[in-house]
């Protein structure tokens, strides 16, 4: 029903090369206990930096499903970033979140990750 953001997305290591795996941090807090929201990252679609999804291919737009509590819940979610068409070279890449609740309410974040020259 009502999400709460405890703390706000966090990316790491920060700065980071590509390709490499990236760990989202944040912390969650539902009304409900056991609410089940959904997660969509997204980035902009000029640039040169791509999620890489679960079958290897690159997408702008990864979705994740989590169940949150009513206690505050730690959340890491590992996605890789790569290289791709696009944009290059980049300074740093913003990463925009939704967060979508049972009740089909969004609630935004966002967080800007550096990109290391090669």
């Amino acid at each position: 029903m009502a999400i709460q953001i405890r703390s706000h997305l966090t990316a790491t290591p920060n700065p980071t090369s590509l390709p490499r795996r990236i760990d989202f941090h944040q912390t969650l807090r539902s009304n409900m206990d056991g609410e089940e929201i959904t997660v969509e990252y997204q980035m902009d679609p000029d640039h040169g930096v791509w999620f890489k999804d679960s079958d290897g291919n690159a997408t702008k737009t990864i979705q994740r499903t989590l169940q949150v509590s009513q206690a505050d819940q730690p959340v890491l979610t590992r996605i890789a970033l790569q290289k791709g068409k696009g944009t290059w070279p980049m300074a740093s890449v913003e990463i925009d979140q939704t967060i979508t609740d049972s009740s089909g309410d969004k609630i935004p974040d966002s967080c800007v990750l550096s990109i290391e020259s090669d």
